[in-house]
């Protein structure tokens, strides 16, 4: 595995959110990235099932990962993500992997897929992820050590 997508992973796996997902996974390759998630009852709305912000989180993860597998300098940000939910989902591991990248300026529209462990579609989205002023930085997580 490239020492950047050590990093990459090491500054996701690090960020303050992660105390809310315990046992998440992000892999990347060139151009690809997947997210991991073992849903419980601690995800669910009130209806009982896994809640929306689930889908996009995993989603919006696994697509900004895939292009930033290529991005060795600058930190990006969502600009914005167009979700469709295509089947509720209670209990199990869900797993979100990008699909296609298309760079359009210095902006990236990534597509990516909800499965669930049986291989269902739980939702599809895509992302336009636009550079930030930040430089990729050890003090936001981007390291080895």
């Amino acid at each position: 595995m490239k020492d950047h997508y050590r990093r990459l992973i090491k500054m996701y796996l690090g960020a303050n959110i992660q105390k809310k997902f315990p046992g998440i996974q992000l892999e990347i390759q060139d151009n690809k990235a997947s997210v991991t998630l073992d849903v419980d009852e601690s995800y669910h709305h009130a209806g009982g099932y896994l809640h929306g912000a689930i889908y996009f989180r995993i989603l919006d993860d696994a697509c900004y990962f895939a292009f930033m597998s290529n991005e060795e300098e600058y930190f990006y940000v969502t600009r914005s993500f167009n979700i469709e939910y295509l089947r509720p989902y209670q209990k199990g591991r869900i797993i979100a992997r990008s699909t296609q990248i298309r760079q359009v300026g210095d902006d990236y529209h990534v597509d990516g897929i909800v499965y669930s462990e049986e291989g269902k579609e739980l939702a599809k989205g895509t992302g336009i992820f636009a550079k930030s002023r930040m430089k990729l930085d050890p003090k936001m997580g981007y390291r080895l050590d």
